[in-house]
C-alpha cells in the first residue's frame, strides 16, 4: 500500500458523512444524486503548465454535468474532491499518480473516473482522455485525443465520445456477471454486444478475453481478441499480458518478450509489475532478455527488496557471477533474513560453478553454522570440498552426515566415490555390496564396480599373481551379475579377456608343475572364455576376435596337458 493510498484511507471514516451527500456550497449541486446513478469523478488532469490540468478538469466536469441525464450519471462535485484532496494534505491543483487516482474514486465511492494529460500547442491544446473502471484501473477505455483551440472545446469532444463508450458498459457488467455465475456463453454474447454498440470497446473486449482464457480457448483465437484490445489501446496491460501469453503459448517467444517488455513500459515504476515481467522473461527467454528490464527496474525503484532479489536470481541464471555475488551481499545488508538455506545453497552452487570449489565449500559451511543439519547445504558442502581437492575432509563430512542421520542426496554412492578418490579400493566393494543388496539402482554405481574390476585385471596381468586374477573375476561376476545394457557387455568382454589370461597362467604353472588340476582349470576357463567374449564382443570385436583366436591355440594346449598328467 502506497504512502499516499494511506493518506486517502486513513481519512475515510473522517468524511465519511460528507461524502454521503454532495455539497450544498454550489447551486450546481444542490439535488441529491439517484442512488442507482453511475458516480462518476474527473480527476485533475497531467500538465505541464501549471493549472492548466485543473482547467482541463472543471471544463470537462461542467460539461458532464449539463450533458449527461443526472439521474444516470452523477458526476462528482469538484468541492467534494478538493475536500478530501484538502483533507489528506494533497495539493488540490497537482494530477495524482494512478493508483492514488484509483484510491480517491474508491474513497468517493466513484464507479468511473476519468484521467487525462494537457499539453499546450502552437494552436491551442492537446488533450488525450481516458475512462477508468473504479474496481480496477488496469480496466481504461481510451477516450479519445484531440488537438484544439480551447480546453472547452477538448471537453465537448470528450463528453460526446464518452457517451458513446459508455454504451458498452452495461454489456461488460453483464458479461462480467455471468462469467462469475460460470455462464461463459451468455458472458461472451454480452460482451459482443457491448462491441457492436460502441466498436472501439476495449472494455468489453477484455471481459471476453478473459472468458475465453477461463474456456481454455485456443491460443490463436486468445491472440486474435488481444490483438484488437491493443490496437485500440496500446497500453492496455490486460491487452499486453493476453498478448504476452497467447505468443508464449504458440511458440512465438520473440514476440512473447517484445509484448512484455511493451507491458512494463506501461508502468515502469510498478514494482509489481516489474516482478511479474521479469519472471516471465525469464521463463519464455533466455534470461538474458530479462536483465536489462530487470536492471532499469532496479534503477528506477532503488532498495526495493523484491525485485533486487529477482535480480540476484536473473544474474545467476545468466552466470554474471561476479554482480550476482556482489548482489547477494547487498541484499544480506539489507534484510539478513535473505540469508537463508536457498541463499547460502544457491550462492556455493554458483562459485562451484564459476571454478571457486573452495569458497564454495566455505560459503555452504557458513550456511550449516546458521543452519545446522540442512540436506542441501550438506550436499553442496561435500561436493565442493569433493571438487577442491579436499577429498578427505569430504569423507569426514559426509561420515558425520551420515552418523547423524541427515539425508544426503546421492549419500551412499558419493561416498563410494569419494573411497575411490582417496584410493580406498578395498573398501569399496563392500560398500557397493552392500547398497546394491538394499535396492540401490544406480548406473553410475555399477558402472564404477566394472571399472574398479578393469583396474584389478589391469593389475593382475601386471603381478601375474593367481590371487589377484581370482580377484579380478570375483569382481567381474559380480558385476556381470548387477549390471544391464553396455555396462553387462563390457563386464561379459572383460571377464572372458581375464579368463583367458588367468587360463594362459594356469597352463603355464600346469606345464611347469606337471600337475593335472591346473589343466583342467585352464581348460574350464577357456571354455568360459568362449561364452563370455561373443556376449560382450560388441564392445570391441576387433579384441574379442584377437582373444577368441588365442583361445583355439591355447584350448588344445589344455587337452595335451590333461592327457599327459591326468592318469
Amino acid at each position: 500500500m502506497s504512502r499516499h493510498f494511506q493518506a486517502f484511507a486513513g481519512i475515510g471514516l473522517a468524511l465519511g458523512g460528507t461524502l454521503a451527500v454532495p455539497s450544498i456550497a454550489s447551486a450546481q449541486y444542490n439535488r441529491v444524486p439517484d442512488p442507482n446513478a453511475t458516480r462518476v469523478l474527473v480527476a485533475v488532469f497531467k500538465a505541464g503548465e501549471k493549472g492548466l490540468g485543473v482547467q482541463a478538469a472543471d471544463a470537462l466536469r461542467s460539461r458532464m454535468t449539463s450533458e449527461f441525464p443526472f439521474k444516470q450519471v452523477y458526476v462528482l462535485p469538484k468541492t467534494d474532491i478538493n475536500a478530501t484532496l484538502e483533507a489528506s494534505g494533497f495539493p488540490i491543483t497537482d494530477a495524482l499518480e494512478a493508483h492514488d487516482q484509483r484510491a480517491l474514486a474508491t474513497l468517493l465511492r466513484a464507479d468511473e473516473y476519468i484521467t487525462g494529460t494537457v499539453t499546450k500547442t502552437a494552436t491551442g491544446v492537446k488533450v488525450d482522455a481516458n475512462l477508468v473502471l473504479a474496481r480496477d484501473n488496469a480496466l481504461v477505455q481510451p477516450i479519445g485525443s484531440y488537438d484544439v483551440k480551447s480546453v472547452g472545446d477538448a471537453a465537448g469532444a470528450i463528453s460526446k465520445e464518452l457517451k458513446e463508450a459508455r454504451k458498452q458498459l452495461d454489456g461488460e457488467r453483464k458479461c462480467i456477471n455471468s462469467a462469475r455465475e460460470q455462464k461463459y456463453d451468455a458472458a461472451i454474447a454480452a460482451a459482443k454486444e457491448g462491441i457492436v454498440l460502441y466498436p472501439r470497446a476495449t472494455l468489453a473486449r477484455i471481459c471476453m478475453a478473459n472468458v475465453m482464457i477461463t474456456q481454455k480457448a485456443p491460443a490463436a483465437e486468445q491472440l486474435a481478441i488481444a490483438k484488437e484490445i491493443v490496437a485500440i489501446d496500446p497500453k492496455s496491460r490486460p491487452g499486453l499480458a493476453i498478448l504476452a501469453s497467447s505468443y508464449r503459448a504458440l511458440g512465438q517467444q520473440d514476440s512473447a518478450v517484445v509484448s512484455l517488455t511493451r507491458l512494463l513500459a506501461t508502468d515502469p515504476k510498478n514494482p509489481r509489475l516489474q516482478k511479474d515481467v521479469v519472471e516471465e522473461l525469464a521463463s519464455v527467454a533466455n534470461p538474458r532478455l530479462a536483465k536489462p528490464v530487470i536492471d532499469t527496474a532496479v534503477m528506477l525503484n532503488p532498495g526495493d527488496p523484491d525485485l533486487l532479489r529477482l535480480r540476484w536470481r536473473i544474474l545467476l541464471a545468466t552466470r554474471d557471477y561476479k554482480e550476482a555475488f556482489a548482489q547477494g551481499d547487498e541484499l544480506v545488508k539489507l534484510d539478513t533474513s535473505f540469508a537463508d538455506t536457498a541463499y547460502f545453497a544457491l550462492s556455493a552452487a554458483a562459485m562451484a560453478a564459476d571454478s571457486q570449489f573452495q569458497k564454495a565449500a566455505e560459503m555452504a559451511a557458513k550456511g550449516l553454522a546458521k543452519f545446522p543439519g540442512s540436506p542441501d547445504l550438506t550436499f553442496t558442502q561435500i561436493v565442493a570440498l569433493q571438487k577442491a581437492g579436499q577429498n578427505q575432509q569430504a569423507l569426514e563430512a559426509l561420515d558425520k552426515a551420515i552418523a547423524a542421520k541427515i539425508p544426503v542426496e546421492n549419500g551412499s554412492y558419493l561416498r563410494v566415490s569419494l573411497l575411490k578418490d582417496l584410493n580406498r579400493s578395498a573398501e569399496i566393494l563392500p560398500a557397493a555390496r552392500v547398497m546394491i543388496a538394499a535396492g540401490d539402482t544406480s548406473t553410475a554405481l555399477r558402472q564404477m564396480v566394472v571399472g574398479i574390476a578393469n583396474d584389478q585385471r589391469v593389475a593382475a596381468s601386471k603381478s601375474n599373481s593367481p590371487d589377484d586374477f581370482a580377484l579380478a573375476v570375483s569382481t567381474l561376476m559380480f558385476a556381470d551379475s548387477v549390471t544391464t545394457g553396455a555396462a553387462k557387455a563390457q563386464a561379459q568382454f572383460l571377464l572372458g579377456a581375464t579368463y583367458v589370461a588367468f587360463g594362459q597362467l594356469k597352463l603355464t604353472q600346469s606345464q611347469a608343475q606337471k600337475q593335472c588340476g591346473l589343466a583342467k582349470e585352464a581348460k574350464n576357463m577357456f571354455a568360459d572364455a568362449q561364452i563370455m567374449l561373443p556376449k560382450g564382443g560388441a564392445t570391441n570385436v576387433d579384441a574379442m576376435r584377437q582373444l577368441m583366436g588365442a583361445v583355439m591355440q591355447l584350448d588344445p594346449a589344455a587337452d595335451q596337458m590333461i592327457k599327459a598328467f591326468c592318469k
